[in-house]
């Protein structure tokens, strides 16, 4: 879905032709606008501070750019300016679809390239004081496996947020589980190596390890599941949508199949936590066991919902080496399988004081990776491939 590279390049050299010939840039929003104007344009009311600053739902926002709210900085862009970098948001330029809303890519003429986040449903009509805040909270996120935040938009109603692009491919769409995966193609029954999953489970536990215990206040992410798993070319991983949870409803179906990542507790009304987190993380990393989605209507009344199925069978090796992906071609190493294996119930038990914490799924999960890469003879150093 991505703009063909011609038409790409062919909008760079005409943003890059109009800077040059008026001066001006359009990248950022300092450029442009001021804070006071942005903010003032969405309809959000401005105080003055006792020290000269700007005021906005409680917060102290710096009259220079980038914007700063108490901590955290970020740059606030204007519709025009992301508008010229996705093309006008066409289709083209759209990237994927998540349960917050539409990803684009933006291409700066500067080279760099951006991803924009267009909120969709409630998260639209969050005010701009509210939604400033939940910004501020998500650019302070610093962690090399979360991906990192650098703006956002608030004007005309917008609700827009703007990532440094990582990738545009999910773990979804690497581990092809989605219905449109069984298309024919050249490539149609490339997966990736076993090793390779247990280090993208590791890198995205470590995600959620910072999230809940590093960075400063507990972050619960809420919506973990595979569109959110940014996977790039050499298989590092970026997770999406950390700090996004509090412009979402509690008891939102935004994402469709939320229920099948859902904790037993949730459905009883209770507040989402930590080990919510880590029940889908277990249901994720199922996925990457079998290869299966969560819910699938079209296999065999009993297969259907992945955690029910599996989790009678994690106890059984020969039944777990028959559960494992079968285009995997060979089961994976009995040692890393098992390891793998007793990680998935732990993180899916029933009740959330018995699910461990994602530290310690993140230290299980480096021992299992060395067991796989010591029968694989792939080094720590290598990158894992598909």
């Amino acid at each position: 879905m991505c703009a063909p590279s011609a038409v790409r390049e062919a909008r760079l050299r005409a943003a890059a032709k109009l800077e040059k010939d008026t001066g001006r840039h359009y990248s950022e929003e300092k450029i442009e606008r001021t804070p006071r104007d942005c903010v003032e344009a969405a309809g959000s009311s401005l105080k003055h501070s006792s020290n000269g600053g700007i005021v906005v739902g409680g917060s102290e926002a710096q009259q220079e750019q980038p914007l700063q709210l108490r901590s955290a900085s970020f740059t606030l862009f204007t519709v025009a300016s992301l508008q010229q970098h996705t093309g006008g948001f066409s289709r083209q330029d759209l990237v994927r679809e998540t349960c917050f809303g539409k990803i684009y890519a933006a291409d700066r003429p500067t080279g760099s390239k951006l991803s924009v986040l267009k909120l969709d449903s409630d998260a639209a009509r969050t005010p701009v004081p509210e939604f400033l805040e939940a910004v501020r909270g998500v650019a302070g996120l610093r962690h090399p496996n979360v991906e990192q935040l650098v703006g956002c938009c608030v004007e005309h109603g917008q609700r827009l947020l703007v990532y440094r692009h990582f990738s545009d491919r999910a773990l979804d769409g690497v581990l092809r589980l989605e219905h449109g995966a069984s298309t024919s193609g050249p490539d149609e029954n490339e997966t990736l190596r076993w090793d390779a999953r247990v280090a993208v489970a590791l890198e995205a536990a470590k995600a959620l390890e910072y999230l809940h215990e590093g960075a400063g206040k507990q972050v619960v992410h809420r919506h973990f599941r595979p569109e959110h798993v940014l996977v790039d070319g050499e298989l590092r991983v970026s997770v999406s949508g950390c700090g996004l949870a509090p412009l979402v409803a509690e008891r939102s179906d935004c994402c469709g199949v939320a229920t099948s990542y859902e904790p037993p507790e949730a459905g009883g009304g209770a507040a989402w936590t930590p080990k919510g987190d880590v029940y889908s993380f277990g249901v994720v990393m199922l996925q990457l066991l079998t290869g299966r989605r969560p819910y699938d209507g079209a296999r065999a009344r009993g297969e259907r919902r992945l955690v029910p199925w599996a989790s009678a069978r994690l106890y059984d090796l020969a039944a777990l080496r028959k559960m494992a992906d079968p285009r995997l071609g060979a089961p994976p190493p009995v040692r890393s399988l098992s390891r793998f294996a007793d990680v998935i119930s732990r993180c899916i038990q029933p009740e959330a004081e018995f699910r461990p914490a994602m530290s310690q799924v993140a230290q299980d999960l480096r021992r299992t990776l060395e067991n796989a890469r010591a029968v694989t003879g792939t080094g720590s150093g290598g990158s894992a491939q598909v």
